[in-house]
């Protein structure tokens, strides 16, 4: 077990014990030598302007789809909802401000914010805003609901003392406790999200702007493959909030650690098996392909179509079972990835019999002994 620099508002330090999660990252990093292509600043980009940049505002409760991102980034959206193109064009434009602007500190940090949050807060917070930080007190919202009972785990540490936990943070970043290569980089990139979320320091965009943070480091230290955990917390649900609370309870990070090594783990297995699949057909795969294929390989036991309208609205603004079908799944049975096994004695719409479906066995040609998260895919 390890104290760590960072503490709490009590003075305990944040601990660590790298036996906790040790196994995971073995077998994180055994993956990610096997697959140098994901050491690239172009898998890096391709993923933060594709499901990174959907699921860093997914985390927060925003259902927006990658069709829908890819036509508000090229100005083609025609609804009314500015304050969906709002989220969207600042994560955008924060994202390519973290990809042009290598330095991390207190200005740029700054700047990013004031990207991130353009137009977003409300006007009561922004008047409040000192020239860092929030000047009052914020209560943390989980899932759109103020706890009744607010203590240490629902709001963020008192104004009064930000600027000197900022600065420990600041330390932490540039200090060489956790540079030996890419995971350890992970790793400290994680440590400086919860601790930042800890922390708090503004009265909105606090989540977006910690994953945000997060991933301009593992930029800076071209740790490319590790960019990606944004998309694995949208599938945990509670398990991110459940994970950092553990961590403020018990003063100790091992276990969140451990939740985003196999987060990561989770997302890259599920890259290289799209990549498989991509592979195999001769017809280009358009975006919304590859977000069916990572809902499908998302899911467990039996799918059928009914299953993945379900899967799909969990996440999206609710969609009727036969755009979904007509949209996804058809374009996927017609390019020979997915067929159907089987029907029941259930309608998915329109009184015809639902789907069971899986993947065309040709199009799953991949090393299963590189599979170890996907348990179902082994």
């Amino acid at each position: 077990m390890t104290n760590l620099s960072l503490k709490f508002l009590n003075g305990i330090p944040l601990k660590i014990d790298e036996k906790y999660y040790a196994q995971k990252r073995e077998e994180l990093e055994t993956f990610v030598e096997s697959e140098p292509h994901l050491c690239s600043s172009l898998f890096a980009r391709d993923v933060m302007f594709s499901h990174e940049l959907k699921a860093n505002n997914q985390i927060e409760g925003y259902s927006d789809d990658v069709n829908l991102i890819e036509e508000v980034i090229a100005k083609k959206y025609h609804g009314k909802d500015e304050k969906k193109v709002k989220r969207i064009m600042n994560l955008y434009y924060g994202y390519n401000y973290i990809l042009n602007n290598p330095s991390i500190n207190e200005e740029s940090l700054k700047e990013l914010y004031d990207i991130l949050s353009k137009d977003l807060l409300e006007e009561k917070d922004a008047s409040r805003m000192g020239t860092y930080y929030r000047t009052a007190p914020v209560y943390i919202v989980k899932g759109g609901i103020i706890s009744k009972n607010v203590d240490e785990l629902d709001k963020g540490i008192p104004e009064s003392r930000i600027d000197e936990f900022m600065e420990a943070y600041f330390e932490f970043l540039n200090n060489n406790e956790f540079n030996d290569n890419m995971t350890d980089e992970y790793i400290k990139s994680q440590i400086l999200h919860f601790y930042f979320v800890y922390i708090h320091p503004y009265f909105d965009v606090n989540g977006r702007t910690s994953r945000t943070v997060a991933m301009w480091y593992l930029l800076n230290k071209k740790a490319y493959p590790y960019i990606i955990f944004n998309r694995g917390i949208t599938f945990k649900g509670r398990d991110y909030d459940n994970a950092i609370e553990d961590t403020i309870k018990n003063r100790n990070i091992s276990y969140f650690i451990y939740y985003m090594l196999k987060t990561v783990q989770t997302e890259l297995e599920k890259e290289y098996i799209m990549e498989c699949i991509a592979k195999s057909v001769n017809r280009k795969l358009t975006a919304e392909d590859y977000q069916t294929l990572l809902y499908l390989l998302s899911m467990n036991g039996l799918v059928t179509v009914k299953d993945y309208a379900t899967m799909y609205n969990r996440f999206h603004d609710t969609k009727r079972c036969k755009e979904i079908y007509e949209t996804m799944i058809d374009p996927l049975i017609s390019k020979d990835i997915l067929k159907v096994v089987k029907t029941t004695n259930k309608y998915m719409f329109d009184n015809i019999p639902n789907e069971i479906l899986e993947f065309n066995p040709s199009c799953m040609q991949y090393d299963k002994n590189k599979i170890r998260s996907l348990v179902r895919y082994r």
